[in-house]
């Protein structure tokens, strides 16, 4: 069975004092990963840690004196964003593949700023975020904004399909591809798809392979019914368990044991 590239904030949801997510609907499976919502705890100091995911995330604070809205990207290593503590966010996971949407500014650019104002990044009406702001619940955001996102028109094009075409070749190999193996499979030379990439992902194919297999090997560490073994690294391209080590607290700064041991004893 093909593995679904379903990117997750596990410590976002650790560390919230509330938090619930849905699925879009069938309509929007192509674009959107996620609807969410959350409050952080009061106790904590408004930070909440981040991980690679390669996604853009639209964050809506609703916010009682003054409610705003921003574009967070992902970053490259886990590191922190910061919250306020006083306030209801609304949450859409946009898949890097998306299309519908039209940036204002490259993505780049974007992922080098992680956060910049939303009205900065698209053309929205400012009534947006109080519009989402009277729904009262997650379910009735997610289709306030699905009827907002259908009702804008796709602009699909060969480059943005080709595009696409490699993450769904990155996605089943669970990010063990690299970039002269894109270049064989599509006859494209390495420099075009790295082009294509800078234009439509903001990542380089090398740094988004690698970001695809530390979701998967998020998901596999979390999932506490499995163990790590020799076969689990080898299935995720690595070629050694000291390599997959390594590799992981490149991007994490701790060890795949301290990771996990974030997570004993909680469920969600």
């Amino acid at each position: 069975m093909t593995w679904l590239f379903n990117p997750t904030q596990p410590e976002m949801i650790k560390n919230s004092y509330y938090y619930e997510e849905e699925r879009p609907p069938v309509i929007l499976q192509k674009n959107v990963s996620l609807f969410y919502q959350f409050r952080i705890k009061e106790t904590s100091s408004g930070s909440l840690p981040v991980i690679p995911d390669g996604c853009i995330d639209l964050l809506f604070c609703f916010d009682s004196t003054k409610p705003f809205a921003v574009v967070a990207t992902s970053p490259l290593q886990r590191c922190t964003y910061e919250f306020r503590k006083d306030a209801d966010y609304f949450g859409v996971r946009l898949y890097p593949e998306q299309g519908t949407l039209k940036f204002q500014c490259s993505l780049k650019e974007l992922i080098q700023h992680q956060q910049i104002p939303l009205f900065d990044a698209f053309t929205f009406h400012p009534s947006i975020i109080e519009e989402l702001a009277e729904q009262k619940t997650l379910h009735d955001r997610m289709m306030w904004f699905t009827s907002f996102l259908t009702s804008i028109t796709y602009e699909g094009n060969y480059d943005l399909n080709l595009t696409n075409f490699c993450l769904d070749k990155i996605y089943s190999s669970y990010g063990s591809l690299n970039i002269r193996q894109l270049s064989s499979i599509t006859g494209y030379t390495d420099r075009y798809i790295r082009k294509k990439f800078d234009q439509y992902i903001g990542f380089s194919p090398k740094e988004f392979c690698q970001i695809v297999r530390l979701q998967k090997t998020i998901q596999e560490l979390l999932d506490f019914s499995k163990n790590i073994k020799d076969e689990t690294v080898d299935d995720l391209g690595f070629f050694d368990k000291s390599h997959f080590y390594k590799e992981f607290k490149k991007y994490m700064s701790i060890t795949p044991k301290q990771y996990k041991d974030l997570f004993l004893g909680y469920s969600h």
